[in-house]
């Protein structure tokens, strides 16, 4: 099973590809462009590429989380549905999970921080590789949640 994490993200979109417990491909989409919907058209367009070229099985997003400001909140919504509606139009079964899901999955500890988790993802997943950006490993902690939870199902 071949499944991609997307960490979603105006400034920064974080992806995660994992198939049999291994990373094929992580990183982060970082739009050029200045115009908020521009930056949304070219992120969909790269996870669009993603799909294209590593075929996966399924998606899996972070779930929104509560945030103070109300503006950054419809910016990051939209992004959200930009990307649900690229992966509902290519047929993508999805999931979500919270990021207390996540941390739990990944470290055993629903309060875990990113620190822990970057551990974790780094000795399980990338092979130790400091070249992964923070918003990669969370994609990678996302898409190894919905694995696990997979494996639990059966």
């Amino acid at each position: 099973m071949k499944v991609i994490g997307i960490d979603p993200g105006l400034s920064a979109t974080g992806y995660g590809i994992i198939e049999d417990n291994k990373c094929i491909s992580a990183g982060t989409i970082r739009s050029k462009e200045k115009d908020g919907h521009t930056k949304i058209l070219e992120i969909c367009k790269t996870i669009q590429h993603l799909l294209d070229v590593h075929k996966p099985d399924m998606a899996v997003l972070e779930k929104v989380f509560y945030h103070k400001n109300i503006q950054t909140l419809m910016k990051s919504s939209e992004l959200r549905g930009a990307i649900i509606l690229t992966l509902l139009e290519n047929e993508m079964p999805l999931s979500e999970y919270a990021a207390t899901k996540i941390k739990l999955t990944t470290t055993g500890n629903g309060r875990a921080s990113k620190e822990q988790v970057r551990y974790f993802i780094e000795k399980i997943l990338t092979g130790d590789k400091k070249h992964v950006s923070n918003h990669a490993t969370d994609a990678l902690a996302i898409a190894y949640t919905a694995i696990q939870k997979m494996k639990e199902m059966r």
